[in-house]
């Protein structure tokens, strides 16, 4: 019995490490917290202001315009990642 050769092992380059997991873990941490913050502000403000009863619902109105600034927000996070070597 004549033996096969065996082709030549590959060396595979070692996959890059995955640079996307602190960034979410870092962007929930702080998104979490700012959410409860942001609850505990709005909660502590509607106590101190109306005298312990319940805030009146929030009207349409605040809600676009958080929404807008939240918007807002998110583009100018989001151009963090943008190069500033002139290039987009």
């Amino acid at each position: 019995m004549t033996e096969r050769p065996t082709p030549p092992t590959e060396i595979v380059p070692a996959a890059p490490p995955n640079w996307k997991t602190p960034i979410y873990l870092i962007g929930a941490a702080l998104g979490a917290l700012l959410g409860f913050l942001s609850a505990h502000l709005y909660a502590r403000s509607a106590e101190e202001n109306n005298k312990g009863q319940p805030p009146k619902p929030i009207s349409t109105a605040d809600l676009f315009r958080l929404s807008l600034a939240a918007i807002a927000l998110l583009r100018q996070i989001s151009d963090l990642g943008v190069r500033r070597d002139g290039k987009r």
